[in-house]
């Protein structure tokens, strides 16, 4: 592990250059040590840039940390805020995606080539076949038990990475964690809106890094002029033998580049970077390129064409052992500002002077509609305000009340 001890400063020396300092952001790039180096001129040129071709200069501190990162200064790395609340709300109607990303709907609404076998759907409390047929609970258990083989369980709604748990069914018994259970029991932990699906095997050089977890690509495609494109994407490794490979749960990312080949360095949730697997001690340098990737870039493409309220997607996709694409989900508002310096790139690669012109031009007449979990955020700001001027002003009412009293007694 790379982890540069960050230098204590006072905060006025990057608040001075426009760097909003509590901000998440920044406090990761301080405490991962990569805002050490802060070259003045070319925080200069990055306003500059932005100003020409985003209309307003912006919080240049993720431009900063890259730079202490690759030794690159790309002027168009860009900022958390930016890409949350500004381009991904115009390019996504963030309204429309609870129906997409819900796991018992991507056969309906999706529709992948490839994907692992559902062998059973809970949606509202009511069980389903894999073609959709709605069964008795007695007939989802049966459903179950005649897979003789690892099945995957895992919430259909949240995509956190949480509450991922292997069952393996033998001798019509299924096990967790070595405890015999029934579907029960599922009911209990899950209460509904899960699925389970048969387990994959996935291909070698995707396992090898850290063999416990499914590990996926994050691959991103963007539609873009009467097209659908494909942007710098990155692979996540699981870590501490969980079997789910999400960044929340100890796992890594690693670059990859447009050919199928990854980076040598990866980064974890709190941008500290990574030379080798910290659970198996597996050199990154040493993984051989994605198979078919070319097929896999192509593949993600064609999922996306089905998605049309939505044009920046991530996708998280497995490689079977035959090398082949198999779809595990879809993500409509992952830490896209984190990805550049997995990747490192910028998110929209040489898309980005004409994503940001347009950007430009469409915010000068339209007020992008926010994430749910922002408009919630925002709204609890302004109520806290608006109690803030109530309480202010009962104070002054109370202060003039007791000044006419004792006016009052004056006279």
């Amino acid at each position: 592990m790379t982890n540069k001890k960050a230098m204590p400063k006072d905060l006025t020396v990057y608040q001075d250059l426009g760097i909003k300092t509590d901000s998440h952001p920044f406090k990761s790039c301080l405490n991962a040590g990569l805002l050490n180096d802060v070259d003045e001129f070319f925080v200069k040129e990055v306003q500059e840039y932005w100003k020409r071709n985003y209309g307003k200069s912006v919080d240049p501190v993720l431009n900063i940390a890259f730079m202490n990162l690759t030794g690159i200064k790309d002027n168009r790395i860009t900022p958390r805020q930016v890409l949350r609340k500004k381009i991904l709300p115009l390019f996504n109607d963030y309204d429309m995606s609870i129906g997409y990303k819900d796991k018992n709907l991507y056969d309906v609404m999706i529709n992948p080539t490839r994907s692992p076998k559902t062998v059973l759907k809970n949606i509202n409390g009511n069980y389903f076949d894999t073609n959709n047929n709605s069964v008795d609970t007695a007939s989802a258990n049966k459903l179950l038990l005649e897979h003789n083989s690892d099945l995957i369980i895992k919430p259909s709604r949240t995509n956190n990475g949480k509450r991922i748990v292997k069952l393996k069914v033998e001798d019509e018994n299924i096990y967790l964690d070595g405890e015999d259970v029934t579907i029960h029991h599922l009911e209990e932990m899950y209460a509904k809106n899960f699925i389970v699906q048969e387990a994959i095997e996935q291909h070698s050089s995707m396992a090898v890094p850290h063999p416990s977890s499914v590990n996926t690509l994050r691959l991103y495609t963007f539609r873009w002029k009467q097209g659908i494109k494909y942007l710098p994407s990155f692979a996540r490794f699981g870590g501490n033998n969980h079997i789910n490979d999400n960044t929340g749960t100890g796992g890594l990312c690693l670059g990859i580049t447009d050919t199928g080949k990854f980076l040598n360095v990866a980064v974890d949730d709190d941008m500290r970077t990574y030379t080798h697997h910290p659970t198996t001690g597996y050199c990154f340098a040493d993984l051989n390129p994605i198979p078919n990737f070319d097929e896999v870039k192509q593949f993600v493409k064609d999922c996306h064409k089905n998605i049309l309220h939505l044009d920046v997607i991530s996708w998280d996709i497995a490689i079977s052992s035959d090398g082949k694409p198999i779809f595990i989900e879809a993500n409509f508002s992952g830490p896209l500002w984190l990805g550049q310096f997995i990747t490192q790139q910028p998110p929209f690669g040489d898309f980005t002077e004409e994503v940001l012109q347009h950007v430009s031009d469409k915010l000068k007449t339209i007020q992008p509609k926010l994430m749910k979990k922002d408009r919630l955020k925002k709204q609890k700001k302004e109520m806290k305000e608006t109690r803030g001027q109530v309480d202010e002003l009962k104070a002054q009412n109370k202060e003039l009340k007791e000044m006419l009293k004792k006016k009052d007694k004056e006279l």
